[in-house]
């Protein structure tokens, strides 16, 4: 049996919120079609999302690592799991910031005719690529959390929702 883990504080359990509820959001509005960032109203409320979204995520990878600590895995945790949590969360940051970048692409792409070719169907495949790999990644991230919360019992995710009895 290992010791509970310790709590986040405010800071990093608001950022990690915020950040799940612009990934859904942004799931939710999506586009349905690249061609609709002809509507100029539609492009700018595109890449302010994406520059909203990259800017948390990097305010969160820099609070991580500064101040707060990327996890709250007892040390005392067997390797395999802090691999896969370790293997898990650099995914999503590589996917997030994979989408905010390909995303942008595509917008610049679209503004300007000269790179509206092979670019933008580069930015294209990888905007998809990295959408279909975020809800795994989700996924298995909230699979380790309800492990902790079910078999192993060590409060890694109360960690992260505070006192909620989940």
């Amino acid at each position: 049996m290992t010791p509970d883990a310790k709590p986040h504080g405010y800071v990093t359990r608001g950022i990690h919120w915020i950040s799940a509820g612009l990934i859904a959001f942004g799931y939710f509005k999506g586009l349905d079609d690249v061609s609709q960032l002809s509507h100029p109203g539609v492009l700018q409320t595109e890449v302010l999302f994406a520059v909203a979204l990259g800017a948390i995520f990097a305010v969160r990878l820099i609070w991580t690592k500064a101040f707060a600590g990327a996890t709250r895995l007892p040390a005392e945790a067997p390797k395999w799991e802090h691999l896969a949590s370790k293997a898990v969360h650099i995914g999503l940051y590589v996917s997030v910031f994979a989408i905010v970048l390909s995303g942008l692409g595509i917008a610049l792409g679209y503004t300007v005719p000269a790179l509206s070719g092979f670019f933008v169907t580069a930015m294209v495949g990888l905007h998809e690529a990295a959408l279909a790999a975020l809800p795994l990644l989700l996924l298995a991230h909230i699979a380790g959390a309800l492990w902790h919360k079910i078999v192993r019992r060590d409060k890694v995710l109360e960690s992260m929702t505070g006192k909620l009895p989940l």
